[in-house]
């Protein structure tokens, strides 16, 4: 089986990280360098409080699969902690599977304290060119981490 390299975008209010995100993956399945290359910045005014995101899993069998689309996440915010306490969805992805991968990181997500109540997040899944494509994707993600 061939398994192509993959890009996962999500706008962070998510373009394409769940919100505006880009997340991507080698095509060898390796793991990211250093810390996951989680959500791309956006200028959404939700980014600056954002205090831990996590990155939807681009599973092998949706990749091999082909499978692409984007999304809206309804998701609900704790004031008093910044837990996200339920999400949902608002336009599907297309596919179960994908939807299924957006809420499970998205409900991982932590936001400061009293900033948020209630966010509607796109999430883009989308497979990459080239491996090189990847490679630069994660360069420019670690790189706008750094300056969050």
């Amino acid at each position: 089986m061939i398994v192509r390299p993959y890009t996962l975008t999500a706008p962070i209010f998510l373009q394409a990280i769940v919100c505006l995100v880009s997340c991507t993956a080698p095509q060898s399945g390796r793991p990211l360098p250093g810390r996951p290359a989680a959500f791309l910045s956006h200028g959404e005014p939700w980014e600056k409080d954002l205090v831990r995101s996590v990155a939807p899993v681009y599973s092998h069998d949706n990749r091999a699969a082909y499978r692409q689309g984007s999304g809206v996440f309804h998701v609900s915010i704790d004031w008093s902690t910044g837990s996200v306490l339920q999400v949902t969805v608002k336009k599907s992805t297309g596919y179960a599977s994908l939807d299924s991968a957006a809420i499970r990181a998205l409900q991982q997500w932590q936001f400061r304290p009293a900033s948020w109540r209630i966010l509607d997040i796109p999430v883009d899944f989308k497979m990459a060119n080239s491996h090189q494509d990847y490679y630069e994707k994660v360069r420019k993600a670690q790189q706008q981490q750094r300056q969050l």
